[in-house]
């Protein structure tokens, strides 16, 4: 009897089933049980053959689809006991997975290569180490992936110099992520120098383009906006011409908040456009992601509804998808939105639930926001020894990593705290204020001081200084009104 022949008395019998005619005939068992039944039936050796058969069959009869089939290409080969091979297309499956923003899919993939890969297999090796990195970041935490990047690193002598340096480059931006400065941080400092100097020799300014992106975002974040806002403009550039939208609307979101940071809301829209391009056919975290950096847009103009309305909607779709990253950002828009309503009560335990989240994730300059947004909420709630001890805390931690824009927020946000006390303490505020503008100013952080010269003003007033106030006022008038802020009361 012929195969075919074999198929038609097995689906008669109801134990199989077509699926689908085209492009190829495709059968299915009716029921699992009855496909374990039959595959707990075969000898051991006999299915390694089988499996090892079926990888075979399907890498010749359909070459032009290897990578679309390379997961089940990759799933035969390991059952079949070929551990190398499975890890070659394993690989292939993660980067498939990428190009259609399934990133968890990706890194599961991903994972498996690395673990399956044995010690000849050394560009393969960091290939896996830096797509898991690469599609996880967002929500695993960071010491496993540097832990597994400096492990495929460890024995990459002689590996492709290309993935070497964008392999650095993850671990330097990780480092970095998690408040690691190079002047305390010998691994930090030496994973630069070494991805630079790799880059430089191969002679390719594209080299790393992704990893050296992020590291533009974390600078932009820290208050290296204009520094920042050149390296992921630049990045972006390569990452389009190698055809890679996943990374590419990531980059354009955080391009979006920096721009908004600046109050180049302009070229904030035109960035969140072409991400929300980009994204629009991917994965749920990444369509999360562009309503985040729209969020953040929302909060520098003044929109506080609408930044309130869209981060909470981020904040319970991001906790849905376990995409922990999303969450802690989309808090901090909420917790901002919510002190710009006068609205603490609302703020606190969203800004509490990712400040457990941002100590899984490393995420270190959001750590700082969190902490001195929930420094003012505490304080507004009667507790202001707590919220001396939280703005405190991220002050700390802000110097220490050379965080201007947590120092500048966070020197913000506790002078309009104690003004609103019970018994305002305008001397401190205004000590504050006075700090926080000359962060602001340096850091050309527009909507941000032109709000904090409105609040020195009422300092200044306070305290009998009503030339200082004016001018100071006027100042935040003319701003507020150029950038078309809509929360300055006079804008």
């Amino acid at each position: 009897m012929t195969a075919l022949g074999e198929l038609g008395t097995l689906e008669a019998s109801g134990l199989i089933e077509i699926v689908a005619l085209q492009p190829e005939l495709e059968y299915l068992f009716r029921h699992a049980m009855v496909q374990e039944a039959a595959y707990g039936s075969l000898l051991k050796q006999d299915r390694r053959k089988l499996h090892l058969v079926a990888a075979e069959t399907i890498l010749s009869l359909h070459p032009e689809r290897a990578r679309e089939l390379a997961g089940v290409i990759a799933m035969h080969f390991e059952q079949a006991g070929a551990a190398t091979r499975a890890a070659d297309h394993l690989v292939v499956a993660g980067d498939h997975a990428l190009e259609r923003f399934a990133n968890k899919e990706a890194a599961a993939f991903f994972a498996r290569a690395g673990a399956l890969a044995d010690e000849t297999q050394v560009d393969l090796r960091l290939r896996a180490a830096i797509g898991a990195t690469k599609a996880g970041w967002t929500y695993n935490e960071s010491g496993s992936d540097i832990d597994r990047l400096e492990a495929a690193l460890a024995g990459a002598d002689h590996a492709d110099p290309r993935l070497v340096t964008e392999a650095y480059f993850w671990v330097a931006f990780l480092r970095r992520q998690r408040a690691e400065v190079p002047e305390s941080s010998p691994a930090l400092r030496y994973a630069l120098e070494r991805g630079a100097e790799i880059g430089t020799a191969l002679g390719d300014p594209n080299a790393g383009a992704l990893p050296k992106a992020f590291m533009g975002s974390f600078n932009a974040f820290t208050g290296h906006l204009r520094e920042g806002a050149e390296e992921m403009r630049e990045a972006l550039d390569s990452l389009e011409a190698k055809g890679d939208p996943v990374s590419t609307a990531m980059v354009s979101d955080f391009l979006a908040m920096t721009y908004a940071r600046l109050g180049d809301f302009a070229a904030a829209d035109e960035m969140l456009a072409r991400s929300k391009r980009l994204a629009g056919e991917g994965d749920d975290i990444a369509r999360v992601d562009v309503l985040i950096a729209g969020s953040a847009i929302h909060l520098e103009r003044g929109e506080l509804d609408q930044a309130s309305a869209q981060s909470l909607l981020c904040s319970t779709r991001s906790e849905e998808l376990g995409a922990l990253a999303c969450v802690v950002a989309a808090n901090v828009m909420f917790g901002a939105a919510s002190l710009g309503l006068d609205d603490a009560p609302a703020a606190m335990r969203p800004l509490e639930r990712s400040s457990e989240l941002a100590l899984v994730t490393n995420m270190a300059p959001m750590r700082t926001l969190i902490r001195g947004l929930l420094g003012s909420v505490r304080a507004q709630l009667g507790d202001l020894p707590g919220g001396v001890a939280d703005w405190d805390e991220a002050l700390g931690a802000a110097r220490a990593m050379g965080d201007r824009f947590g120092e500048a927020q966070t020197l913000w946000r506790r002078a309009r705290t104690l003004t609103g006390q019970a018994m305002p303490d305008w001397t401190a505020a205004l000590s504050d204020l006075e700090r926080a503008i000359e962060l602001f100013e340096s850091m050309e952080t527009r909507p941000s001081l032109a709000r904090a010269l409105h609040d020195r003003g009422q300092a200044l007033r306070a305290l009998g200084r009503i030339d200082e106030s004016a001018e100071s006022e006027r100042r935040s008038r003319e701003l507020g009104q150029q950038l078309g802020l809509k929360d300055l009361a006079f804008a």
